[in-house]
């Protein structure tokens, strides 16, 4: 009989502590993407896409071994902070392109019929040009973005950004005069 009411004391407190829980009642809180988080969004992927296509054009048609692993740093780099904002764009129900834009295309475009030091000086040119730009778009967005994850996405791949700029730094200082 003690048993019992014990068992029954102990399933009671259990059913009392289940109803006062408030944890599952709690409306979701989820963040929403805005105009702003989109456009930056969709230019980070389109500057990726544009990264990737360079690079593995560098990556062959280098004339250095130092470009064609520049070009290969770009592919890597570039691939992995596409698959973060494929990620992030997924979760978000928003499809990105999976092809460049017009500017990255006129880029690659401008290369794919150089060679030699016409192309490491080119595509340094160009690079640099799109990492600045890059940069100051992350920053920007860094500053004042509204969406949480792309705020942390853009914080994170400011350095890389920045550490492919002082690579290129590198590399045109090696170019020819």
């Amino acid at each position: 009989m003690l048993k019992k009411l014990l068992l029954m004391g102990c399933f009671g407190a259990a059913v009392a502590f289940t109803a006062c829980d408030k944890d599952n009642d709690d409306p979701v809180v989820t963040e929403q993407l805005n105009q702003t988080d989109l456009t930056f969004l969709n230019n980070a992927s389109q500057g990726n896409l544009a990264e990737i296509m360079t690079g593995q054009l560098a990556a062959t048609q280098g004339s250095t071994d130092s470009v064609k692993a520049f070009g290969q740093m770009l592919v890597t780099d570039h691939q992995n902070a596409q698959n973060e904002l494929d990620s992030i764009a997924t979760g978000q129900n928003v499809n990105l392109s999976d092809s460049a834009d017009a500017n990255g295309q006129a880029m690659y475009n401008a290369l794919v019929g150089l060679s030699g030091t016409q192309f490491d000086s080119a595509f340094i040119s160009m690079q640099m040009a799109a990492h600045d730009s890059a940069i100051s778009m992350y920053q920007t967005y860094a500053g004042s973005g509204s969406f949480s994850s792309l705020k942390s996405y853009a914080n994170k791949y400011i350095p890389i950004l920045q550490n492919h700029t002082m690579y290129l730094d590198t590399l045109q200082a090696r170019l020819p005069q």
